[in-house]
């Protein structure tokens, strides 16, 4: 059954209202690990640190990130989803790789934001599956807590830990980081070795709204550069991105990781610093 445009505003809305205002949903639950606030959103493609601890040399190393199947003539935007390996995550490969034999002159891609305590042998086959397909991994630490509740050593375990758990699956000793919650502090940003990829649209999946919903989520807002985010383990963003997958390809975009597309567009992303988008780059000279 197909939701009316307007009831989808609505439960979106209803949804960041909840998120907003509600003690018990802004602070999480031990029982809910997919709580999320959303972003907030600016024109700017980061947000600097206050204090500028960071030298101009520190920027996420892209060398080995493949951008060779990206066409340059196509919009791109950048598909991520938070607190993997869950239930769905052999699903959503499952999807990716259907579109993808469909659609080989634009392959698509995306990135998975691991938390380390979900990453045992029993999902080690899809993280690996994940990785074959040509997914990034990122690191969206080891439990999913309020970083910024948490001591510098604290913070350090949690990143470090993940890191470590991801190493086997893509060989990278660093992940982009994603902060639980998007609770960010200039002492997570100190703790972070990496970049920190927030959100530009955020499709509320983890309410539990309908999958046209989550769908009309991204289609409404999608833009150039844009990182959206979704989550694992939720039935309706697997259904969802049936639809929105083919559908992005006839509008134009290609999906892809979040590296993938700093790196096509000319983006350098720099350690410590907080994007919810890497929009094209101008021509120097």
């Amino acid at each position: 059954m197909l939701i009316p445009l307007k009831i989808c505003a609505f439960l979106n809305m209803f949804a960041y209202m909840v998120l907003s205002f509600s003690p018990f949903f802004v602070g999480g639950s031990s029982t809910h690990t997919n709580t999320e606030k959303p972003a907030i959103t600016s024109n700017y493609t980061a947000y600097p640190l206050s204090s500028s601890f960071k030298t101009d040399d520190d920027y996420w190393q892209d060398e080995d990130v493949d951008v060779s199947r990206i066409q340059p003539n196509r919009k791109l935007l950048a598909l991520t989803f938070d607190d993997a390996p869950a239930s769905t995550l052999e699903e959503i490969v499952a999807v990716f790789l259907s579109y993808n034999q469909a659609h080989p002159d634009a392959p698509a891609s995306a990135t998975i934001f691991c938390n380390g305590a979900r990453i045992t042998p029993a999902s080690t086959p899809a993280v690996a599956a994940a990785t074959a397909l040509g997914f990034e991994l990122g690191n969206h630490t080891q439990h999913h807590y309020d970083l910024s509740t948490l001591t510098q050593g604290q913070l350090q375990q949690e990143i470090e830990r993940t890191d470590k758990l991801l190493y086997p699956f893509d060989k990278r000793h660093l992940h982009l980081l994603r902060a639980p919650y998007g609770r960010l502090t200039d002492e997570v940003r100190l703790a972070a070795k990496t970049p920190i990829i927030d959100w530009f649209i955020d499709t509320n999946d983890w309410t539990g709204i309908p999958e046209e919903c989550i769908y009309d989520a991204v289609w409404q807002n999608k833009a150039d550069g844009a990182i959206v985010l979704m989550h694992d383990g939720y039935p309706h963003t697997v259904d969802a991105l049936k639809q929105l997958l083919p559908d992005l390809y006839e509008a134009g975009y290609q999906a892809v990781s979040v590296s993938q597309m700093a790196k096509a567009h000319g983006c350098k992303l720099k350690v410590g610093c907080v994007y919810t988008r890497a929009r094209k780059q101008g021509k120097k000279g």
